[in-house]
């Protein structure tokens, strides 16, 4: 008989996946809401806590909300309907689904989002970008490719709705990555010997630094860049659940693009 699964439990593995240790000192991750020893059957993978993924959670009848980006970031000084956001840790309260975030932590950690970026758009022997936070991810392709041709790939690889791409006029071959919003880590990326980096929310000005200093740069969009570990930690918990012999469901949300071309 398959022993009853907590929501404790389900922190205790995913701390052991992504050590809350790593998550940068303005971070706010872990249980968000919720009883510890609320027994969970049915987990939900998201990257957001958004109308769409909490009505998802209270259809599916989920137990667990996992989240990328932090259900709660700042201090709350009360919980009303007044708040988009609040209003949704009101509906999930109401419906008894607790909710868990994985943020910086997960970005930096072996087999976290920056390292599913890598392997998504098929860098060889990828690196650590940065070393002293763990961000990022630099590798090497096969074959140096035009920039348009990376691009193309880059786009439907990451099923991104666009992209911006910035031509310092270099073939790539050694290529920069990070997740979300990581135009910060331009300098670090030249001086790995990048010739591209390939991110999310790349200001004009970001973007003039790149170019101007000899780096390709692909705005592929926070979500899309974000989006891919969610199907590789639901295969990753699956797997630690079969071997722990737990009877809990996973499922990852549907979550339209926020940014869109028209």
């Amino acid at each position: 008989m398959a022993s009853v699964v907590t929501v404790n439990d389900i922190i205790n593995l995913l701390d052991e996946m992504a050590p809350p240790e790593l998550a940068e000192s303005w971070d706010n991750v872990g249980l968000m809401l919720g009883r510890r020893n609320k027994p969970v059957r049915k987990l939900l993978l998201a990257l957001d806590m958004t109308q769409e993924t909490v009505t998802q959670a209270v259809a599916k009848k989920a137990d667990m909300l996992i989240t990328h980006h932090p259900a709660i970031l700042h201090k709350l000084g009360n919980v009303t309907d007044a708040d988009w956001q609040q209003e949704l840790l009101l509906q999930l309260a109401e419906n008894g689904v607790a909710v868990y975030s994985a943020h910086t932590n997960l970005d930096c950690v072996a087999n976290g989002v920056n390292s599913v970026l890598a392997k998504r758009l098929r860098l060889q022997d990828a690196d650590v970008l940065d070393t002293v936070s763990g961000l990022g991810r630099i590798g090497e392709l096969t074959q140096p490719s035009k920039l348009h041709d990376f691009a193309v790939f880059v786009k439907k690889a990451l099923q991104a709705d666009y992209l911006t791409v910035g031509d310092a006029g270099r073939k790539v071959k050694r290529v920069a990555v990070c997740g979300g919003a990581g135009a910060d880590l331009i300098g670090l990326a030249l001086a790995q010997g990048a010739d591209t980096l390939v991110t999310g929310d790349v200001k004009y000005h970001e973007a003039q630094q790149a170019v101007f200093s000899g780096l390709n740069i692909i705005d592929a969009g926070h979500q899309p860049t974000e989006l891919p570990v969610l199907d590789d930690l639901a295969d990753r918990l699956s797997l630690r659940f079969t071997e722990k012999h737990w009877d809990v469901a996973i499922q990852v949300a549907r979550e339209t693009l926020l940014l869109k071309h028209i």
